[in-house]
């Protein structure tokens, strides 16, 4: 396996074709962590002056991206797509061989966890600058984008099954309706939250108020004080 055009495009996004001359070539400089580069990030035999042509960047990237690619092919023991391969590519060009034979990266991968190895991207963000570990903020833009990259399904995946059949949410048992669908006994939410308990008593006093509201006091009041004043009369009335 060798990498893809969108992997070798991020890698080239990352490292910037930096210091070209006038006439399309490039001169080496130093990076943030003093190391001298020159075209596309490459550092095999770099020294102070050097100057290529645009053609011979391009070689030297791809010769430098030749090592990385036999490197993950030799160091990866699990199945991976093109997708997780360019990322470890990019991984590897950007912080060396070695340190991906190390890396938290390849020991997770090998052991199945890829969601693990994809977070272990975000943990190399940093660099030696002027004897100080320091996070950059362009190593942390560019681990996040090989993690998104080696999270990436490959374009031949199949896409996820959809269910053709939704099983209906359970009935609510009458007691739990009786108190808004949470139930006050053996629901244990209401119990455990006192949150709960004051929002379904509220919810209860406005019922409530809701109901009132409706009756009107003088049509039905005068009625039932008429009967209860004839039943206290005969019950007096039986009195020995």
């Amino acid at each position: 396996m060798i990498i893809s055009e969108r992997g070798l495009d991020l890698i080239k996004d990352f490292e910037g074709y930096l210091r070209p001359l006038k006439d399309g070539g490039c001169i080496a400089y130093r990076c943030p962590a003093g190391v001298w580069t020159i075209g596309w990030g490459c550092t095999k035999g770099v020294k102070a002056g050097m100057t290529w042509t645009k053609q011979q960047a391009v070689e030297g990237l791809r010769r430098e991206l030749a090592e990385c690619e036999a490197a993950v092919t030799r160091l990866v023991t699990v199945p991976i797509h093109q997708h997780q391969f360019d990322a470890l590519v990019s991984f590897a060009y950007n912080c060396g061989v070695g340190a991906l034979g190390k890396s938290t990266i390849l020991r997770k991968l090998n052991r199945g966890d890829v969601e693990g190895a994809a977070a272990a991207f975000l943990m190399w963000n940093k660099a030696r600058v002027n004897g100080k570990m320091t996070v950059l903020r362009g190593l942390t833009r560019r681990r996040s984008a090989e993690r998104a990259l080696f999270l990436t399904p490959p374009e031949d995946a199949e896409p996820e099954p959809m269910a053709q059949k939704v099983e209906e949410p359970p009935a609510v048992s009458p007691g739990a309706a009786a108190v808004g669908g949470t139930g006050l006994i053996g629901g244990g939410a209401l119990l455990a939250d006192p949150a709960g308990v004051t929002s379904t008593a509220v919810a209860v006093k406005a019922n409530a108020g809701q109901l009132l509201s409706g009756v009107d006091l003088i049509t039905w009041g005068v009625p039932v004080l008429i009967v209860a004043g004839v039943l206290a009369f005969l019950w007096w009335s039986r009195k020995p």
